[in-house]
């Protein structure tokens, strides 16, 4: 019987030493896809026992960044020295909860069995292996940045060496230069990858002040793209895909050679203006301001061409040198020409500039959220909101009514006042704004006054038809009878903290007090660089109430309340300064949001506070 157990026992541990060695079998076999290492549940734990050292990313098949990153991740296996692998967490759901992973892709490292760490890298194979490589490798060395890092010795060679550059102006502390700077290293690295001439520079505003002054950097980061020395904004994205599109397109010439009469007609407009200048050489001072105009306006008018065919002067019947603007024939009139040209001998780019914005738009054409910055900013700017649709379908409706509005404006023209119609639709956030969401009128109207305020036309006061309506709105604009609105949150009833609450039924009273210099915050209830500077403000605020009872310091939700249009915000918190006998002119700030650098900017700028006693 001993001996019949004994064996019993040999069989059972035999069994069960199969039978993990089947397991750990099954543990150590990793399915391998395209180079990356696919895990599971079984096999999760033993991977890392024998990787100790180990990049993870947590997927989900349907995840559109997750099929984005995988092509990258797949490249970056046969450059790093340690594995990468994948789990598909929505099949994997075990190891999803025990790393918490909320959302995909999310990557985790190991780095000798200690994590794991998030991965807060770049998503391209470039920004993987630096990552990487940079915590297991001690003798890893990154590349050379290609943004090159201007000061003022090495800035008027690097802008005179490059016909076409990017320059941000930073500041270190600024979270949006952090945000931005590895996706425009990326850019740059593109550029050259691409062989594209366009170069990349960066310029820490804050020690090259200079620079900045120079190049009007008001706020952080400023993008301006330098063109053999001329310098235009950067109005392009801030990833680093769409860096690289915007720059290799500002490459390209922004007047377009139209070679024949047929390339002319397939290029013009057909709901814009087409400029295009007719030369009898490109060898000339007329075609060089005509291109340095171009380049100019490259954002604001995208069908600028030039052509030297002899056709086409016949057919419009130019001389050398003309430059005309053709309005689309969607929207001519009997009162204007179709057509407007210009030809001055020595005329400079920036002649040419003002002819173009003067004439940008018909007597009364489309205005659209696209083309309200560059086509209608001139004011005052009377704008009658309905259906306006010019599609095929619906053209004769609104034409209709575009021609009522046509049969007014020519009565204005001589006092330079612009009209448009608009789609109702389009704006109807604006209206609502305006108290017009539900006016009841199937017109709207609205005049933008060279005050900056806006004037709508009283539903409870206009009742009639469109004609009569405008016709007699006009009339009280032009008495200076028309109520402008105001955008206002309540003002506050109690109001005895140091900082003072600004809305827009107030702001005249508070902030355009003469007899006081005010600093006034525009901010965001959501804005988080708002909520960290509140306690600091309500802080100066304290500090100066007795010291200096000749200054203000205000703050105004922008988000719920209108400001005149000096104070122009482009982003939260935005700082002003208003001193006494400058209110139409207040003062950006632009520095960093210290306490002692703010007393400082005040100091510099005060006419009622901060004064020194000799000069009281």
């Amino acid at each position: 019987m001993l001996f019949d157990r004994r064996i019993f026992a040999l069989v059972v541990v035999v069994c069960l030493s199969a039978i993990h060695a089947e397991e750990t079998d099954e543990e150590l076999n990793y399915e391998m896809d395209e180079g990356v290492v696919v895990l599971t549940d079984k096999n999760f734990d033993a991977f890392l026992k024998k990787n100790p050292s180990t990049l993870v990313k947590f997927y989900a098949p349907w995840c559109g960044h997750c099929k984005h990153l995988a092509p990258e991740y797949e490249k970056a296996t046969s450059r790093v020295s340690i594995p990468l692998a994948k789990v598909d967490a929505t099949v994997e759901t075990e190891l999803g909860k025990r790393f918490e992973i909320q959302g995909y892709p999310t990557l985790k490292f190991w780095k000798d069995g200690k994590g794991p760490t998030d991965y807060d890298g770049g998503r391209d194979e470039a920004g993987i292996v630096e990552w990487v490589e940079s915590r297991v490798d001690p003798n890893y060395k990154p590349p050379p940045e290609e943004v090159v890092t201007l000061t003022t010795e090495n800035f008027d060679d690097f802008i005179s060496n490059n016909e076409l550059v990017l320059v941000e102006f930073y500041a270190p502390w600024c979270g949006h230069c952090k945000k931005l700077a590895p996706e425009y290293e990326k850019a740059a690295q593109k550029l050259k990858a691409q062989g594209s001439k366009v170069r990349l520079g960066k310029v820490d505003a804050t020690i090259e002040k200079d620079l900045g002054t120079k190049y009007g950097v008001s706020g952080y980061p400023t993008m301006k793209v330098i063109r053999n020395g001329r310098r235009f904004d950067y109005n392009g994205p801030r990833e680093a895909a769409g860096i690289v599109k915007y720059m290799t397109e500002q490459s390209k010439p922004a007047a377009t050679k139209l070679a024949k009469l047929k390339d002319i007609e397939r290029f013009m407009s057909k709901d814009d203006v087409t400029i295009i200048g007719f030369f009898a050489t490109e060898d000339s001072s007329a075609f060089e301001a005509f291109s340095d105009s171009a380049e100019m306006l490259r954002e604001e008018f995208k069908t600028m061409g030039h052509t030297s065919d002899p056709a086409a002067f016949k057919k419009w019947d130019a001389k050398p040198n003309d430059i005309i603007i053709f309005y689309p024939s969607l929207f001519h009139s009997k009162f204007e020409p179709k057509s407007r040209t210009y030809n001055k001998a020595s005329a400079t780019s920036e002649d040419l500039l003002a002819f173009f914005r003067e004439h940008s738009a018909p007597l009364v054409g489309k205005m659209t959220k696209k083309n309200a910055a560059t086509r209608y900013t001139k004011k005052p700017l009377v704008v009658v909101y309905y259906n306006a649709d010019f599609s095929v379908q619906y053209r004769e409706g609104s034409e209709y009514w575009r021609q009522k509005v046509l049969n007014i404006a020519q009565k204005y023209q001589k006092d330079k006042y612009r009209f448009a119609v608009a789609d109702e639709e389009e704006f109807t956030t604006e209206l609502s704004e305006l108290g017009l969401g539900d006016s009841g009128l199937e017109h709207n109207v609205v005049v933008f006054g060279y005050d900056g305020k806006k004037y709508p036309m009283n539903p409870d006061d206009f009742d009639g038809e469109l004609d009569e309506n405008l016709e007699a709105f006009m009339k009280q604009i032009s008495s200076g009878k028309a109520k402008a609105h105001v955008k206002s949150a309540p003002a506050p009833k109690d109001d005895k903290g140091p900082v003072k609450t600004v809305v827009g039924s107030n702001f005249d009273k508070i902030v355009n007090d003469e007899s006081k210099d005010v600093l006034i915050e525009f901010y965001a209830p959501w804005c988080g660089h708002c909520k960290s500077f509140e306690p600091k403000y309500k802080e100066l605020a304290q500090a100066l109430k007795k010291s200096q009872p000749n200054v203000v310091l205000a703050k105004m939700d922008a988000t719920i309340n209108d400001a005149p249009s000096q104070f122009a915000v482009e982003g939260f918190p935005t700082i002003y300064f208003a001193p006494s006998g400058k209110k139409t002119e207040p003062i950006k700030y632009s520095g960093n949001r210290d306490l002692e650098d703010l007393k400082k900017f005040m100091t510099k700028h005060g006419v009622k506070s901060f004064q020194k006693k000799d000069e009281l």
